[in-house]
């Protein structure tokens, strides 16, 4: 029998079923540590991550506790109760989080979020989206649109400080979930922002594009991703989707 999983940080589930056998099927904190702790009426304690069970041979129990062994972020998962062994059959931790997006959302650990840069005389627009140093976090950058009123171009680039004006943080996809660690911000200046190109294209005015990654841009703590309009005195606007994962 499947039970659904939502432990809050450090918080524990009772579980009431008579089996002996305990599979941990999914199970995602937005990033964080997923692992939790299933303690039995028999006194058997396992922690878990998704992928795991185990098997008590020979004894039966009633009751189970399940607790956030991880206490970064809520759990949203699911937990199988039946017969069977103990077994590992997670691919890796990499392809869980990528192939997970919506065990993400609902860990509420995954965002996005839109930001806006006006022309200034003789400058040029840049967008950001930034990690703060001490964030704690890993941010995961998926896809970025941007848009002018004015045709010009665009070059995509990291760097290591923050743009002067903050917007915001990103939104959750998750509603109602905390805001990101990662901040939206812009400035205009009189010289291009950051080191080499990673991207450049040209931009139509009115039109937005989107660029998907093939494989995911990373900002860890103290980093940049930029969004940079090519020519002066032209705004730019951009909106950009991400996940976060803890880099403890």
């Amino acid at each position: 029998m499947n039970f659904p999983l939502n432990l809050v940080a450090n918080g524990m589930q009772p579980v009431s079923q008579v089996g002996n056998y305990v599979y941990y099927k999914a199970g995602s904190a937005g990033g964080a540590d997923p692992s939790i702790k299933v303690k039995t009426d028999l006194g058997d304690e396992y922690i878990l991550m998704p992928g795991q069970g185990f098997r008590l041979d020979n004894r039966v129990f009633n009751n189970l506790q399940v607790t956030n062994a991880g206490g970064q972020a809520t759990i949203i998962g699911m937990l199988l109760i039946a017969d069977g062994g103990f077994f590992d059959n997670r691919t890796t931790g990499a392809v869980e989080v990528i192939d997970g997006g919506k065990s993400r959302t609902l860990g509420g650990g995954a965002f996005m979020g839109g930001v806006q840069c006006p022309a200034g005389a003789g400058l040029y627009s840049h967008l950001q989206l930034w990690n703060p140093p001490g964030s704690g976090k890993n941010i995961i950058i998926e896809s970025a649109t941007y848009s002018s009123s004015q045709n010009g171009g665009v070059f995509f680039r990291t760097n290591a400080a923050a743009l002067s004006s903050l917007q915001g943080n990103g939104v959750a996809k998750l509603a109602g979930a905390t805001v990101s660690a990662a901040e939206l911000r812009y400035q205009t200046v009189n010289a291009y922002q950051g080191g080499n190109n990673m991207l450049v294209l040209n931009l139509s005015a009115g039109q937005f594009s989107t660029f998907n990654f093939k494989e995911p841009v990373v900002l860890k703590p103290g980093n940049g991703f930029l969004i940079i309009e090519t020519i002066a005195n032209v705004d730019i606007t951009g909106c950009i989707e991400w996940y976060e994962e803890s880099n403890a």
